[in-house]
């Protein structure tokens, strides 16, 4: 018997245990959050306006820097989803941590606008890309009844380090680096370094894809040296077993135990050849023995193991008492599909009946290969069929078109608009705080059952983008500044953390992964176009009275757009009900009950 495999795969269905260690895990999403965030969401209050002094670029080529870091970011978390999956949380988390250090710690020794490209751009990106998705995935293990509350803490970080981040680190900068912007860069480089530390802190829990991969492949080699053993155990007695009745026996007849078990059929397939242990006219007295005994131990100590293998099967044609003796060995799902019973009804109840039971042996896909599918698998456009996704694809690009224009130029809108110096710090540091709240206290308000959650989602867009409309008409007081910018901290915040319920809510549960890389693999796009797009724009207009008001104008529009048009997705998921293709859409349309609900309450 399997006796470790059985107390492994009883591990697997222990329960998250929402509190514990849990909690030790909150705290490492938090910091990650923190660090990885506040760098990201402070680069152009930063180093916007030193790099346009030492570069000698314009906005648009500078600006490029940090949308290549957020938008490659984005676009990287199917990558990071395969690899956690794979890998495990832990592991990616610090490979990822390694990689965006290394990122930034490069960038310190070249003043080189293409070299930051690559190394804060593409390299930097790429790290926080595989960091994000485990610092978030590794708190949903955890925790179960206290999920919500838990992941709600943990993206906090995120907020707090956009308030952090602007206003410590211009501090380091001038105490400790006589305002040089390439030894902050150093500094950040070690503090994602210390991300290593809170991956470490990341013990995985077995329900973790990774640990049951892993488990999978220990079972698949186990189970595969079992089932040569009991083979050939069972050979052994059937040697025994004829050489007994040679001995003792006068009546003759057939005792067959295939020594051509090995015997590949080749009409088949590769991937389905089997081979055949048959006992044919064996009389009762002689199967009733060991031999039976043995196939039962061997199926008994398989009956956990379910995976893709390559099939071989084991025939074993005898008198009644197996077809009994078969239905009460514990097989898993998947190998219950494959046990045949032949003709059992057809055949007299004196007579032999075959039984045909499928062995499963090992066959694990080449490492490579797997995460390959898996990443084909990840980015599945398939959905993009569904009229209602695509339009919420199509939202998700516009609004990230203008998404990140006032993280990257609240300094320098507030220096267009003659903000003390001093004071110019508090935009940024206004929309992490706003942010936080706009992220909970939206968030509360879609769990409520009286509430559509569309109609939430598209209202937080819509205001998002008319207060970035409104940034350019602030004036010189910061007063102006902060209360456009607590507007759009709150709602983008609620929206950012409803993208992911609205997706279950358009594609289900069980396709949430997929929708979400479809959505975030368009945003990294969008992010990419969108801020070096303002600042060009705003070079462009360096000479009008109020050189941002066109930048802003444009992709705050572009954010009002995509809360609009999504308006037509009850529409849409009716119109394609009513052709009867309701069976091709996701049974989870929670859109469709929200809205029917609150038709009902006002009429």
């Amino acid at each position: 018997m399997l006796t470790s495999s059985h107390t492994n795969l009883a591990k697997l269905t222990t329960n998250a245990p929402d509190g514990g260690w849990g909690w030790v895990i909150v705290f490492s999403s938090f910091m990650i959050h923190f660090i990885m965030d506040g760098i990201t969401y402070s680069m152009g209050d930063i180093y916007l306006e030193p790099m346009l002094t030492n570069l000698q670029f314009s906005r648009a080529y500078v600006s490029a820097i940090f949308s290549f870091l957020e938008s490659i970011t984005l676009a990287s978390a199917p990558i990071s989803t395969v690899f956690t999956n794979t890998f495990g949380s832990r592991t990616i988390t610090i490979v990822g941590a390694l990689l965006a250090s290394f990122g930034f710690f490069l960038s310190r020794w070249w003043t080189n606008i293409y070299y930051y490209y690559l190394t804060i751009g593409i390299i930097g990106g790429i790290g926080c890309g595989l960091i994000y998705l485990p610092a978030i995935v590794s708190v949903g293990y955890y925790f179960e009844e206290k999920r919500s509350f838990a992941m709600g803490i943990a993206v906090c970080g995120s907020g707090l380090g956009t308030v952090v981040f602007p206003f410590v680190l211009p501090w380091i900068m001038n105490r400790f680096f006589s305002n040089n912007y390439k030894d902050a860069l150093l500094f950040e480089s070690v503090l994602i370094f210390l991300c290593i530390f809170f991956g470490l802190l990341m013990i995985p829990l077995p329900i973790e894809p990774s640990e049951q991969r892993r488990l999978r492949i220990s079972l698949q080699k186990e189970a595969k040296k079992q089932v040569k053993k009991t083979m050939a155990n069972m050979e052994n007695e059937n040697q025994q077993t004829k050489q007994s009745i040679t001995e003792h026996e006068s009546v003759p007849f057939l005792a067959t135990c295939s020594n051509n078990v090995i015997n590949e059929q080749k009409h088949l397939p590769e991937d389905r050849r089997h081979t055949t242990i048959s006992f044919q006219n064996v009389p009762h007295n002689i199967l009733n023995g060991n031999a039976v005994n043995k196939i039962e131990h061997g199926w008994e100590s398989l009956s956990h193991l379910s995976s893709p293998y390559h099939h071989s099967v084991l025939t074993i044609q005898s008198i009644p008492l197996y077809q009994g003796t078969l239905s009460r060995i514990s097989l898993p799902n998947k190998l219950v599909d494959d046990i045949h019973l032949n003709d059992i009804k057809n055949r007299p109840r004196t007579k032999t009946t075959t039984a045909t039971i499928v062995v499963n042996e090992e066959h694990t896909e080449p490492l490579a290969e797997s995460i390959m599918s898996s990443l084909i698998e990840q980015i599945n456009l398939n959905l993009l069929k569904y009229p209602a996704f695509t339009l919420f694809t199509v939202s998700n690009f516009l609004s990230s078109l203008g998404f990140f224009v006032p993280y990257n130029f609240a300094h320098d809108l507030a220096k267009d608009s003659h903000v003390e110096e001093a004071h110019r710090k508090f935009v940024i540091m206004t929309i992490g705080f706003s942010h936080c709240f706009g992220h909970v206290v939206i968030g509360y308000l879609a769990d409520l059952k009286s509430v559509n959650r569309l109609l939430l989602y598209n209202s937080t867009l819509i205001i998002t983008g008319f207060a970035t409309i409104i940034a350019p008409y602030s004036g010189s007081h910061i007063l102006a500044h902060i209360i456009y910018a607590s507007f759009f901290g709150f709602f983008s915040g609620g929206y950012v953390g409803l993208t992911s319920i609205i997706t279950v809510d358009l594609v289900g549960i069980n396709k949430l992964s997929n929708g979400m890389g479809i959505i975030l693999l368009f945003q990294g796009i969008a992010t990419a176009i969108g801020t070096p797009a303002a600042g060009a724009m705003r070079d462009a207009f360096e000479k009008h009275n109020r050189p941002f008001f066109w930048p802003y104008f444009m992709f705050g529009g572009f954010i009002v757009l995509s809360g609009g048009i999504l308006f037509a997705i009850p529409f849409l998921i009716r119109r394609d009900k009513n052709k009867k293709k309701s069976d091709q859409l996701p049974s989870n349309m929670d859109i469709l009950s929200h809205l029917d609900r609150n038709e009902s309450s006002h009429t």
